[in-house]
């Protein structure tokens, strides 16, 4: 018989049994065997529970923990629907729960929970493990309802509440009012006791109290327990059991009400977590996010140790009040405890079997086997109960789960930039094999005609040979100084050195550094006097080189280049024109990326690397601005940059 395993879920259910232990190893070894997920349950009812119960429970609630089991809370009466309607919304497919020994005593008897589980969800494999414990021994004394003692304040506080209904009575019958109406002011007396005090006690105690007292102060004969009336027994017996149903259930009531609050307070904070937590970029912004909201939600310090290159990294303390015991949690022994946790990615500390007389409970953050960090919880005086600790697993799952997206993110990113280096090499060493070849071949053949056949040209041909020889090794220089430039600025090896410059010197002193193709083009000046800016005047005269070879290149002869320098919005703004053909809209978004050329052909064959322009939009950034491109009217383009201004400084 095969069975499929895929997509399989285990499901345990939690209670303070002292063998629910073994039900929930059990529930683990199925769940490693099928590879399933699993899952810990526990059904609040709101009956109050012994402490011994409740700190057995929540050390069956860890223990399910340690062994992989997502530990999941909810709360209702009827705890077999509550399970059967957690394990049909979760695609359960499997449910382990124990078997009690106690037996059903004759036909009238209720329905074990097992039972009723199995009549509600037939279709689910249910797996029974007998009880160990004998139900005797641990049902003595353990009643469905657990009654804990009132305080003086409640006691007091009853007494209060039935003395004013025994005062209302009489003025009710004063006035003749029915007798229907002075029962209603009891029943709201027990209400009103249910509400304000906690527990079933006082509202009991209360029903009671209020037969008596209406027996006594408002029935006749009045100040004593005799009656006259024959129907004044039955109005006692449905008065007593009217004011424990009403009592009851109002307390019933306000303890779901309780667990409603929690439930909400609990969503809450994860909400708020996970908001906060999508913002983050960083794992040590999430980190820090994490330990601030428990340090919020336990009102107590949390240390936090981040998981670095392999081994976890010094100690944080976040705390909302500063306290110099604080400190005693970032001992060397701690410190031990949190590595061993990191190590064994188990929880360790106070309230485990492992470091127990540690100040603090150690949680490892982490999914799967990748461990991001260590959380120490301090633990000594007050002991997370159940609810608080499902609060912890639930944000520090959260924390973990970002920072395994940050992690993806920050890879995806590096393999994002090597993927970009790589194709940038490609390029360069495609357009170095293809583009400079060209010149390089044209300057070979020049100087073997010169070589082979010089004494047999006329002037004027060795003229255009040497001129093209110049041409051809003047671009060759250009493109290998703005290679080494983009390249020194991409590794971040160059240096810059800003001083203050006059903008028509810089200006001029470009000039004098354009191909001498310029000639037939007409280039026109426009600088405002006495234009001071701050700049690197070397890289800024490289730029104002590249634009205008640029428009040299990409503009028929004759055309007029315009380079303007403008005061405007307290900068200084360059531009360099030209009323060529422009460049269409398709181009306009790539035009600044490297080895991008745009497919344009140029007059002499030579083809452009694509560097100019990205040079230029680095060098501009460099120095705090931002290349800008725009059409030309009525045609051709216009490159512009802003610098920042200088002050000018007049010594007397």
């Amino acid at each position: 018989m095969n069975v499929n395993t895929e997509n399989e879920h285990i499901l345990v259910c939690l209670s303070s049994s002292p063998s629910n232990k073994n039900i929930i190893f059990t529930a683990s070894k199925m769940a490693n065997a099928l590879q399933a997920q699993f899952t810990a349950l526990y059904v609040q009812t709101g009956a109050r529970t012994r402490s011994e119960d409740k700190e057995r429970l929540d050390e069956n609630i860890r223990f399910a923990e340690e062994l992989g089991a997502e530990i999941v809370m909810t709360h209702g009466e009827n705890v077999p629907l509550q399970i059967s309607e957690y394990a049909q919304l979760s695609n359960v497919t499997e449910i382990v729960i124990g078997q009690s020994s106690m037996k059903r005593n004759n036909f009238f008897s209720r329905k074990t929970l097992t039972e009723k589980l199995i009549d509600i969800v037939p279709d689910i494999d249910i797996h029974i493990i007998p009880d160990t414990v004998n139900a005797e021994n641990y049902r003595k004394g353990h009643l469905p309802l657990h009654v804990e003692k009132p305080s003086v304040k409640e006691c007091f506080l009853t007494v209060l509440i039935f003395v004013i209904c025994t005062f209302i009575g009489l003025v009710f019958q004063k006035f003749h009012f029915s007798e229907a109406n002075v029962v209603t002011i009891y029943i709201l007396g027990v209400l009103l006791t249910s509400i304000l005090t906690d527990g079933y006690l006082c509202s009991v105690a209360g029903s009671v109290i209020s037969v008596f007292l209406f027996c006594f102060f408002l029935t006749e004969p009045r100040m004593s327990f005799q009656t006259y009336a024959v129907g004044y027994p039955v109005t006692f017996v449905i008065m007593l059991i009217s004011s424990v149903l009403t009592g009851t259930l109002a307390a019933k009531l306000k303890t779901h009400a309780r667990l409603s609050a929690q439930l909400a307070f609990r969503t809450q904070i994860l909400f708020d977590t996970d908001r906060l937590l999508q913002k983050a970029r960083s794992q040590k912004e999430i980190l820090e996010i994490t330990c601030t909201q428990l340090a919020r939600l336990f009102d107590r310090s949390i240390v936090a140790y981040a998981a670095v290159n392999g081994r976890l990294a010094e100690g944080h303390l976040f705390s909302e009040k500063e306290k110099a015991e604080d400190q005693s949690y970032l001992t060397l022994d701690e410190q031990q405890i949190a590595r061993w946790v990191y190590t064994n990615k188990k929880r360790a500390g106070a309230t485990t079997h492992y470091y127990k007389n540690s100040k603090c409970l150690y949680l490892a953050i982490r999914i799967g086997d990748q461990v991001y960090g260590v959380v120490g919880v301090p633990a000594q005086k007050d002991v997370l109960d159940s609810f608080e600790y499902s609060i912890l697993l639930s944000v520090l799952n959260e924390c973990a789960l970002a920072m395994d997206n940050a992690r993806n993110a920050e890879e995806k990113e590096k393999n994002a930039v090597i993927a970009k280096n790589e194709q940038l090499r490609a390029d360069l060493l495609r357009a170095i094999s293809h583009d400079l070849r060209t010149p390089l071949c044209s300057i070979s053949g020049n100087a073997d005609m010169l070589l082979s056949n010089g004494k047999y040209l006329d002037e004027g041909t060795r003229r255009q040979i040497y001129t093209d020889i110049y041409d051809d090794a003047e671009w060759l220089t250009g493109v290998v100084e703005n290679l080494l430039s983009i390249t020194r600025l991409n590794d971040g090896r160059l240096k810059f050195k800003f001083t203050d410059q006059l903008m028509d010197e810089v200006i001029a002193e470009a000039l004098r550094h354009i191909s001498r193709k310029h000639d037939d083009y007409k280039i026109i000046t426009e600088c405002e006097d006495l234009l001071l800016t701050r700049m690197d005047v070397r890289l800024i005269i490289q730029v104002l080189v590249n634009l205008v070879d640029n428009a040299i290149k990409y503009t028929p002869s004759g055309s007029t280049i315009t380079i303007r320098a403008l005061k405007k919005n307290e900068k200084a703004w360059i531009s360099v024109e030209d009323n060529g053909p422009g460049i269409s809209d398709e181009i306009k978004p790539h035009i600044f990326e490297m080895f991008f050329t745009g497919g344009n052909n140029i007059a002499d064959s030579q083809r452009s690397l694509g560097l100019g322009l990205a040079l230029c939009q680095s060098i501009v950034e460099a120095h705090g601005g931002k290349m800008e491109l725009e059409d030309n009217d009525p045609h051709g383009c216009i490159f512009s940059f802003a610098l920042p201004l200088s002050e000018v400084i007049l010594n007397e």
